[in-house]
């Protein structure tokens, strides 16, 4: 297997309810190889999102470590720990977030746009190729407002996938489209991660979903089982 793109040891995580604190990670082991895909199943409150939030650098642990590619997180803050993210991480999350006065298009280079003023050929050709390769090459021009779910999905996917990086994660992708639409961003997601080599971690309630992946873990009052 090859190298663990994502290695996490330990990690713990809790939030204030009231006068009590809530323990929402308890002592969570995870390694991802690079290229692998895995699903986390669980109910909701298990601790899912909390990690995935942790993996993509939205939050800090009370204790443990989280690497990526071989960089340790807590050792990262500000401009740094963000160009990091921007740089190394795509987000997929349920929903689309798409800004609604941006194009198509230009909700795709919104992430390129985060390292500079302007995008150059090179990230409008990649671009043009991603929106063709998920069908909407012809709407690039069009505003969200005027798409589908599905189709708004798999814009976010693409602007997800902008700036190359070596991880995906994912937050219920599927949960709110239609069986068609989810069954569409669920062949994209793993055709991606097979050809072109992307890691990526998924969270979802759909055994369709996590049955794609090549590993699907469970989590349970904040452990991976």
């Amino acid at each position: 297997m090859n190298q663990g793109l994502v290695e996490v040891r330990g990690v713990c995580k809790s939030f204030r309810a009231g006068d009590h604190k809530v323990r929402v990670l308890d002592g969570v082991d995870l390694t991802v190889a690079a290229g692998e895909s895995v699903a986390i199943v669980g109910p909701s409150g298990s601790g899912k999102s909390t990690l995935l939030n942790l993996l993509g650098t939205l939050d800090t642990p009370d204790q443990g470590t989280l690497v990526i590619d071989g960089r340790n997180l807590s050792m990262m803050a500000g401009d740094e720990l963000a160009k990091f993210r921007n740089q190394n991480i795509g987000f997929v999350f349920q929903s689309h977030h798409l800004l609604p006065h941006l194009s198509v298009l230009e909700n795709v280079l919104v992430p390129a746009l985060a390292q500079a003023s302007q995008v150059g050929p090179e990230v409008l050709e990649r671009a043009g190729s991603l929106l063709k390769r998920v069908g909407l090459e012809h709407r690039e021009g069009q505003l969200p407002g005027r798409l589908s779910g599905g189709e708004r999905q798999r814009v976010a996917v693409v602007r997800a996938l902008i700036n190359r990086p070596r991880l995906i994660l994912a937050d219920e992708p599927t949960g709110a489209l239609d069986r068609a639409s989810a069954a569409e961003v669920a062949r994209l997601l793993t055709e991606l991660n097979r050809e072109q080599g992307i890691t990526l971690v998924l969270v979802t309630h759909s055994d369709e979903l996590a049955g794609r992946m090549d590993r699907v873990l469970s989590m349970e009052d904040g452990r991976l089982v």
